[in-house]
């Protein structure tokens, strides 16, 4: 098991996880934040178009990045 921390990082904002979670394969945080990713794109003018889900590990290095682009 891996802790492993997933951010929203926006243009101008960022919200960043401070407590991780523990995940058995870094792959399983890389799916979580990809459908973070679309959840985020859906609403019509979501706030958070333009914005990444990223996975980071505890040193901060960034092992996912998945783009949040507005449902058209």
């Amino acid at each position: 098991m891996t802790k492993l921390f997933i951010d929203v990082v926006g243009p101008t904002t960022r919200h960043l996880d401070f407590s991780g979670r523990m995940f058995s394969r870094p792959e399983e945080a890389g799916e979580a934040a990809q459908l973070m990713s679309l959840d985020l794109g859906v609403s019509e003018n979501s706030p958070w178009a333009g914005a990444e889900i990223q996975v980071r590990n505890a040193a901060g290095q960034c092992l996912f990045s998945y783009p949040v682009r507005q449902i058209q």
